[in-house]
């Protein structure tokens, strides 16, 4: 199989633009659902990033439950697999993987970090589906992940390099790349909206009963800022992850994989933003690092 982007129109450009802004504004709601508006990483936490993972994909497959219950006799057996992999390894691991990391790294450095998603696609797109690629992607792909470990390399407000958080993200990001391949290849006849209903509806039970287990619902009821927590966790689930999820799946269909994990390129700019606006210490090295990556993921996407 070979390569080939396709041109993607102005309005599957504005879609992705759209779903940018709701994805980068999520690392700032992660932030808020662990620590409340208060704090910071580092700081004691409101939820722990299982909790606030778990929470965020049960409400999320809540939401979504009734569409696929709704769609339950049209289920095509053969692709379960695929929507399994779809909902618990694109959606409910990296939902914890970055919540776990944001408790000791910024919000806009996740975001940065997220960037890696569209080289992880190309990479296991090479050893799954066996792509051929060009050598400017291989360039990418290289300069993408030198970005990657320079950003991870970076000391924090205590002198410390967070490596454990760091490759939490780099983990969650090879989890997108992993799932986006699937919705394109196994898939692609799947309408979006029951891919991601279906997904996410099969982590909500497990999600929810996580959440309940580790005394969740006892945390935010006795931490002063649980509401916010909460509600800072709902919008997230409901907007952030499910609806974008919808979006998303969609612009995947509609144009190609990597096209769709391109939205990487805009996230980190709706993250630096809020980041920047909560007061984060970001730094030239960030913009630096942030820059090769995103460099890497272009020639990616161009080659």
């Amino acid at each position: 199989m070979t390569f080939h982007p396709s041109s993607p129109s102005i309005g599957h450009r504005l879609l992705l633009l759209l779903l940018a802004s709701i994805w980068g504004s999520s690392f700032i709601l992660m932030k808020i659902g662990l620590f409340g508006w208060q704090g910071g990483p580092g700081s004691p936490v409101v939820m722990d990033g299982m909790q606030l993972g778990l929470l965020r994909m049960a409400i999320a497959g809540l939401v979504l439950m009734p569409v696929a219950l709704q769609r339950l006799r049209r289920w095509n057996r053969s692709v379960w697999g695929a929507l399994a992999i779809n909902g618990f390894v694109g959606s409910l691991i990296p939902a914890i993987l970055f919540a776990h990391a944001q408790t000791r790294l910024p919000s806009a450095t996740a975001g940065m970090l997220n960037a890696l998603s569209p080289i992880w696609t190309l990479v296991l797109a090479i050893v799954v589906y066996r792509t051929v690629v060009g050598r400017k992607q291989v360039w990418g792909l290289l300069l993408g992940f030198i970005g990657a470990l320079g950003l991870m390399s970076l000391r924090d407000g205590s002198g410390e390099v967070q490596w454990s958080a760091a490759w939490m993200l780099v983990l969650a990001t090879a989890c997108y790349g992993l799932s986006i391949n699937v919705v394109r290849n196994r898939l692609s006849q799947v309408g979006p909206l029951t891919i991601s209903a279906v997904a996410l509806s099969m982590t909500a039970i497990p999600s929810a009963v996580g959440f309940f287990c580790l005394r969740g619902h006892d945390v935010v009821r006795s931490h002063p800022e649980g509401g916010t927590a909460v509600f800072a966790a709902a919008v997230l689930a409901c907007i952030g992850t499910a609806g974008a999820l919808v979006l998303f799946n969609q612009i995947i269909q509609k144009t190609n994989a990597l096209f769709a994990s391109s939205v990487t390129y805009v996230i980190p700019l709706f993250a630096l933003m809020w980041g920047w606006l909560d007061g984060e210490p970001i730094g030239w090295q960030h913009a630096f690092y942030g820059m090769i990556i995103l460099s890497g993921v272009r020639l990616v996407a161009k080659g």
